[in-house]
């Protein structure tokens, strides 16, 4: 089965089963399917020694055919993850399974996985899934193994210090999902808590938006909502102590 249909379901597949391992984001709820983040916005950074967190949201479609037309009647019953290579030392994955098999995904349901921890070593990890598909195919189920990658978590070296240093790490900041519609989330990982002022910008540099958080060691997400903005491209930038850090984000509606 074609690689894009079976990407879907990568977001399913983060480890062993646990109960409420994670909590699936409502802002996908109304997706017809998919997978969040996509290889394209890629997993969150991450920093040596500093705590990682990655929630991976997915709908996987009951027609194969959603995806590509030449799988039309084809029909998907579940999905189970069968292992997750190339791991960064540090981290492990969880699963929230939605059938008594562990880490196993119905079709239409919005699920969700997680990976955590405390990477030790720094690099570009590319991240292998292996997973089953189950599939309908003339009233007989059959499970078809696939292993698809596309995905990469990098993880840097931990260079802050106690009392000086950047607090923000370089590169951590985006928006996901991004492009958007009304909701997204700025992300960013932190060394350490502190203060931090998120805002949101217009082409010309005018101010639409403007929040001040509690940041968090590790992976923080701060909602956005663009109930008022028209489509186009935006600024946003992430502000604390001597750290600033600006990324694009587009609204397409």
């Amino acid at each position: 089965m074609k690689k894009v249909i079976l990407s879907v379901i990568i977001a399913a597949s983060a480890g062993s089963a646990m109960a409420q391992a994670c909590t699936p984001d409502p802002i996908y709820a109304d997706s017809l399917y998919g997978i969040w983040p996509d290889t394209t916005t890629n997993m969150a950074p991450g920093m040596v020694g500093i705590a990682y967190e990655q929630v991976l949201n997915m709908i996987i479609p009951s027609d194969a055919g959603l995806i590509d037309p030449q799988y039309v009647g084809v029909v998907l019953d579940s999905i189970a993850l069968d292992g997750l290579s190339g791991m960064p030392d540090g981290l492990s994955y969880a699963c929230n399974s939605q059938t008594p098999a562990p880490c196993s995904y119905l079709t239409g349901q919005l699920g969700c996985a997680i990976i955590t921890g405390v990477p030790t070593t720094e690099g570009t990890f590319p991240l292998a899934i292996e997973v089953t598909a189950f599939t309908n195919i003339f009233g007989q189920v059959i499970p078809v193994p696939q292993t698809f990658s596309g995905y990469s978590i990098v993880i840097s070296q931990n260079n802050v210090g106690i009392l000086e240093g950047e607090l923000i790490a370089t590169g951590s900041a985006r928006a996901v999902p991004n492009p958007f519609t009304t909701n997204t989330n700025i992300e960013f990982q932190m060394a350490r808590s502190g203060q931090v002022k998120l805002s949101v910008f217009n082409l010309l540099g005018e101010k639409l938006w403007s929040k001040t958080v509690a940041g968090k060691n590790g992976l923080n997400k701060v909602p956005y909502e663009s109930t008022d903005l028209q489509d186009g491209i935006y600024l946003f930038k992430v502000e604390s102590g001597n750290d600033v850090f600006t990324g694009r984000m587009v609204v397409r509606h």
